[in-house]
């Protein structure tokens, strides 16, 4: 099919007949030139198109993973620090907490993270007291691990990551996070959470990988934690630092982010790999893209190309015989080599996947090999065929339409669907230029499939625009984009924050210019920034997230954020119920101790006295027995109420079971306290109504014990003293105040 019309090389040779031999020869020469530097230039632009879309696929890829990770890393260590806070404040009690009290904090925090193998907790000696899946028989130790040394050693508390490593509890590769639990300033023991290996791998598993690609999760220190390459052979082994000379020098370079062309170590596959390291982890993910898969449409192009240059070339020579021959036939032979080679120069113009020619009635008239191969058709099935029958966006009259529009010169580019013969869909952008030849308009087409990359695209956007974390950029403090996550958290509508103060989210103006100056110090000092702040919605409710920040530039931060206000509540609530009395609310046994304690501390301070007063009441049993243990429970109630209007706010009610109060009256002088425990008797015998109408009167009978300056005595020594009192206040008559 001619589509050129060569007026320069058949004029020239009209003109230069009598040295047409030699002119020939040159002519020859010249084309066998022009068509390799062509071949060239079209196969390696295309192969850069090729290289450069492998790039972005693998950086694409390590980008999601990057984040995939550090959002599961994220959660492990925010329930490892709220968990080692919790046990601290359990641990620090007079007496500390029983095991069963610590176990069932574990347990109950275990659930909270899917896919780890244990959360435990270690005592200073190193001997695994607490946590889930123990072992029976004698206790595990992990004093002689590093991990535990480390945490020792550290000055101040903070998540230590350790491993892969084996455990020794399940035989398995795990990845620890670890933080020290310190007790009253001292080192009491480690917290760690077990991750096990094949954790990762599935996370990786959940990607659409092709066959050989490879996603990978080394440490920092290249040592391997989780690999899966789906169709290789080998997949590594835990723990191996193999890695090519290529990418070593890259991250030594590089070793936050970055891409290589190499040979991969492990199996010996050659692939284009990105690789990303975590904020604040020392993680790095690399994504690497199988290049025999990946090229192979290339090579296929590059035999089409060079088989259609090379038989360019040998019509260029057998004209050349021909004319040699017959100069009659010269003419004739020259035209013929010149729209041959005006063919094969406009199809190597384009240099994408699939190469294809349409005349001015939308039928295709020449095409790659590729371009058959991204429609799943043939060569056969596809030649003469109409636009039409292959793009999706358009029917047979609108592409006709557009057609008697075009003229010799046009260049469009455009994205489009393609229908494949097997029903399937797939994104191609194409590249357009309009020719004359002859009179009739051609089409060149370049089609590159990219449903692939729009996929990775949609995707990326998906993430950043998560319901989970809020994200957002903020240039000199006004926020410039933000996600809907952010939104949400904070109670707004779409679109208002855009171009909002960060003010808006701070609970006032101290808090505004104190993390103001936080983070920016971190930035420009560490690189990043991560804090759990509390956050002002737009209604006015306190919002605790865990934010975290990283420069953009030296005026623009990327900040995220993660609602942890639920997270907070439960953790009061826990924190509440461990010290005080379920049914008047009031201090029980364990906040009793420290509370004394306290009192203790200040009092040997100030040189006051502190009367330690237990309480029993009298006749409560009979109305226990005589209204029920609902009328009981009423009862019980009305007295702390009470207790607690009869007291200053520095001293302490507590409840220690059944009947039994105490009460901490402190910065006493004398016998100060006799007159506030008078009030309180009175106000206890005063007649209670239940809510069945019933009226009823108890009264108490009170033990004191009054601590001095000067005294060695202890909170459980004074308790005691103060209910031995009480009993022989019991024992004289009671209704009575027994100070001993």
């Amino acid at each position: 099919m001619p589509l050129t019309d060569p007026q320069l090389l058949v004029d020239g040779a009209a003109k230069r007949r009598r040295r047409m031999t030699a002119w020939l020869v040159g002519a020859n020469l010249t084309v066998a030139l022009v068509l390799a530097a062509l071949v060239w230039h079209v196969l390696d632009a295309s192969h850069r198109t090729y290289a450069t879309q492998a790039r972005d696929v693998a950086e694409g890829l390590a980008a999601v993973a990057q984040l995939n990770v550090e959002a599961e890393i994220g959660r492990v260590d925010a329930v490892l620090r709220a968990t080692g806070a919790e046990l601290e404040r359990l641990m620090a009690a007079p007496g500390g907490a029983p095991d069963t009290v610590l176990n069932e904090v574990l347990h109950a925090r275990f659930g909270l993270l899917h896919g780890i193998e244990a959360f435990r907790a270690a005592d200073a000696s190193g001997e695994v007291r607490w946590g889930t899946r123990l072992p029976a028989g004698a206790p595990t130790r992990v004093h002689d691990r590093d991990y535990f040394l480390q945490a020792r050693a550290l000055a101040e508390p903070a998540t230590l990551v350790t491993g892969p490593l084996v455990s020794r509890v399940s035989g398995n590769w795990v990845v620890a996070f670890v933080r020290p639990l310190v007790v009253r300033g001292r080192f009491a023991g480690v917290l760690y959470v077990s991750v096990g290996v094949d954790h990762f791998r599935h996370l990786f598993e959940r990607y659409e990988l092709a066959p050989l690609d490879a996603m990978t999760l080394r440490r920092d220190d290249l040592r391997l934690v989780a690999r899966i390459a789906p169709g290789s052979p080998v997949q590594g082994e835990v723990g191996d630092t193999k890695v090519s000379a290529r990418m070593r020098e890259m991250l030594a370079a590089n070793p936050r982010q970055g891409s290589v062309v190499t040979t991969v170590s492990i199996d010996g596959r050659d692939r284009t790999s990105a690789y990303r390291a975590l904020d604040h982890w020392p993680f790095v993910v690399y994504a690497g893209v199988n290049n025999e898969r990946f090229f192979k449409p290339w090579r296929e192009q590059a035999w089409t190309v060079a088989s259609l240059a090379a038989l360019a070339w040998l019509l260029v020579a057998l004209a050349t015989w021909h004319v040699r021959r017959a100069n009659r036939r010269e003419e004739q032979a020259m035209t013929a080599l010149a729209e041959q080679g005006k063919r094969i120069q406009a199809l190597m113009r384009v240099s994408a996947d699939g190469i294809h020619i349409i005349d001015g009635r939308g039928r295709l008239v020449e095409m790659s090999d590729s371009f058959a191969e991204m429609l799943k058709s043939t060569r056969a099935s596809l030649m003469g065929r109409h636009v039409g029958s292959w793009d999706v966006n358009q029917d047979e009259a609108a592409i006709n339409a557009w057609l008697a529009k075009i003229k010799a010169g046009d260049r469009q580019r455009v994205d489009v669907q393609h229908r494949r013969d097997d029903g399937q869909v797939i994104d191609v952008e194409l590249q357009l230029s309009v020719t004359e030849i002859r009179g009739e308009l051609y089409v060149f087409s370049s089609g590159r499939d990219v449903t692939q990359a729009r996929r990775l695209q949609r995707e990326q956007a998906a993430m950043l625009d998560s319901d989970l974390v809020a994200m957002a950029k903020i240039e000199h403090r006004t926020i410039t984009w933000r996600n809907r996550a952010l939104e949400r958290i904070l109670g707004y509508g779409p679109g208002e924050l855009q171009g909002a103060p960060a003010r808006v989210f701070y609970w006032d103006d101290a808090q505004y210019e104190e993390v103001g100056r936080q983070v920016y110090s971190a930035l420009a000092e560490h690189g990043h920034y991560r804090s759990q702040i509390r956050m002002r919605s737009k209604g006015g409710e306190a919002v605790w997230v865990d934010f975290g920040a990283a420069p953009l530039s030296v005026t623009e931060i990327f900040a995220m954020a993660v609602d942890i206000t639920p997270m907070k509540a439960a953790h009061e609530h826990l924190a509440h119920a461990a010290f005080h009395d379920a049914l008047t609310q009031l201090p029980n046994r364990v906040l009793l101790h420290d509370r004394i304690e306290q009192a203790l501390g200040v009092a040997r301070r100030e040189r006051k006295r502190v009367a330690i007063c237990y309480l029993d009441l009298d006749g409560f049993k009979a109305v226990n027995d005589e209204h029920g243990h609902d009328a009981g429970d009423q009862l019980l109630e009305t007295v702390a109420r009470r207790l607690l209007s009869h007291i200053r706010p520095l001293d302490t009610a507590a409840r220690l079971g059944g009947d039994e109060f105490v009460l901490v009256l402190t910065g006493v002088d004398g016998d100060d306290w006799r007159p506030v425990l008078a009030r309180v008797v009175d106000a206890i015998g005063e007649p209670v109504t239940l809510s069945s109408g019933a009226i009823v009167a108890v009264g108490a009978t009170v033990g004191v014990a009054v601590f001095s300056p000067d005294d060695t005595t202890g909170a459980q020594e004074l308790i005691e003293r103060a209910d031995h009192e009480m009993l022989r206040g019991k024992r004289d008559g009671k209704g009575r105040v027994v100070a001993g």
